[in-house]
């Protein structure tokens, strides 16, 4: 198979925030306990270099559905002495001790290098409970709030610029309809923003079983924009059990980057055509694509949602990031889920021990687009397969269209030093794809591949390479630096 592309060095897309290649931690089966931190309510040291060598932009805390029946006061104070709370995310009740609080997910952040971003509870909560939440986190007067805050072990504000109003609020998150939502909305973020006008605020967006959620959002806040930063979409994807070995369900998981960029462009249109109409046509609504991955049928409630993580799982991630990064201009997050142990990881943990999965190799090998500049790329050939019409998941999206999928996923950035960094995915799952890059002479090349695309482990290769035409072998990921 062959393929030709051209870089095209003058159209640049925008900068590719670093935040476009965040994670996600949920209270949510071994994800934070026994996953990013021991029982005791202390980070993993191994956990901690695994994540730093990997990179960390932006960490989202504490869901998810666990969110709107968090009350951050709960996890405050000498841990012996927090209070026992039921809670309850994606149908998993459990008592949580409350040994992992503000101050603990924090201190990871800070240890790691992330952005935090913290999700208020919109369905069991008050705005006064969030609007505290913001002020003992950045509060700078001498407060009551701040002096217990400085009790509690940190002095200087948090600087939490990311807050996130509710969560998947049409469903887990109080089962609003769209316009309630929206009006509470903007109670909440005017509360929030008179607290702290600094922070930027996520509105919950996009339910696919009612497909003007976010019109109606929109409509609705249309002349308080101002409130409004961010909106967030979530999508997974998945083809069944983990290790299906089949080719139908390899390429139905290939397939779910492209639901993303089908949600990002309906998204796109819908802010577009309400932010030129309100009352503040200058002011500029993102998207935060603050969830998305692959959920395999295997990761439910009786397996902790844990599932094997294997390659083809990792090259759909890489797929993604080439979608977000083609929208850069307009995407100004997204967080895979999760960070540890469910769903979609980045590691797993065993004990002390701490495996880094494939996912996680390919988020170390994109990390050189982080903060460049996003080159447009012109395929100018690609060989494609016909995909049959998704079954859909019981837990996933509705059925959805037959489709075409290009064998080639592409990104190309460059960077301030003028260094170009292209990413080139090969997607056929059993035929080497000779891809032709015009231009190109020579470049540095590292290289992922695995003994087989249900294989839950990856070899990385250096290698120096001259010429047009490189080789991409089957499901494989490769990185050029030029």
């Amino acid at each position: 198979m062959n393929a030709t592309i051209r870089i095209l060095p003058d159209e640049t897309i925008g900068t590719i925030s670093p935040l476009l290649h965040g994670h996600f931690a949920e209270h949510l089966g071994r994800c934070c306990y026994d996953g990013l931190w021991g029982s005791d309510g202390k980070p993993r040291p191994q956990v901690v270099a695994a994540l730093r060598r990997i990179g960390v932009p932006i960490l989202r805390w504490p869901g998810g559905c666990f969110a709107d029946l968090y009350h951050w006061r709960d996890g405050l104070g000498p841990a012996e002495q927090r209070p026992l709370r039921y809670a309850e995310s994606c149908g998993e009740r459990v008592v949580d001790n409350n040994r992992i609080g503000t101050h603990e997910f924090i201190a990871l952040c800070e240890d790691i290098g992330a952005e935090p971003y913290l999700g208020g509870n919109m369905g069991s909560g008050t705005a006064q409970e969030m609007a505290d939440w913001v002020d003992y986190c950045n509060g700078a007067f001498d407060t009551t709030l701040t002096r217990e805050r400085a009790a509690n072990g940190h002095a200087k504000p948090m600087n939490v610029k990311y807050w996130g109003i509710g969560n998947e609020s049409w469903g887990c998150g109080g089962n609003y309809d769209p316009v309630h939502y929206a009006h509470e909305y903007r109670r909440y973020a005017t509360m929030v923003k008179r607290t702290d006008p600094t922070t930027e605020l996520v509105a919950v967006g996009h339910d696919r079983n009612r497909r003007d959620w976010n019109m109606r959002v929109m409509e609705t806040l249309r002349d308080h924009l101002d409130l409004v930063q961010h909106l967030s979409l979530h999508r997974y994807w998945g083809a069944g059990e983990a290790l299906d070995a089949s080719d139908e369900a390899y390429y139905r998981l290939q397939h779910g980057p492209q639901l993303i960029d089908g949600d990002i462009r309906e998204a796109k249109n819908v802010i577009e055509y309400f932010t030129s109409s309100s009352r503040r046509p200058n002011q500029r609504v993102q998207i935060a694509f603050d969830e998305w991955g692959v959920w395999h049928a295997e990761a439910r409630l009786d397996a902790q949602f844990e599932a094997p993580s294997t390659w083809r799982d990792a090259l759909s991630s890489a797929a993604a990031l080439d979608v977000f990064q083609s929208h850069c201009d307009s995407v100004s997050m997204a967080n895979l889920a999760q960070i540890a142990n469910v769903l979609q990881p980045l590691i797993y943990t065993h004990g002390d021990q701490v495996q880094v999965t494939p996912t996680g190799e390919v988020f170390a090998l994109y990390s050189a687009h982080r903060g460049a500049t996003a080159l447009r790329v012109a395929v100018e050939e690609c060989p494609e397969r016909e995909l049959p019409a998704s079954r859909g998941e019981p837990t996933f999206a509705a059925t959805q269209p037959a489709a075409r999928l290009p064998y080639l996923s592409v990104a190309a950035s460059r960077n301030a030093a003028g260094r170009t960094t292209l990413t080139l995915t090969n997607r056929h799952r059993s035929e080497s794809l000779a891809v032709r890059v015009r231009g190109l002479a020579a470049a540095q090349a590292q290289q992922i591949t695995a003994a087989s695309t249900e294989s839950t482990q990856t070899t990385l290769s250096h290698n120096a390479h001259v010429g047009e035409v490189i080789t991409l072998p089957a499901a494989s990921v490769t990185a050029l630096t030029i």
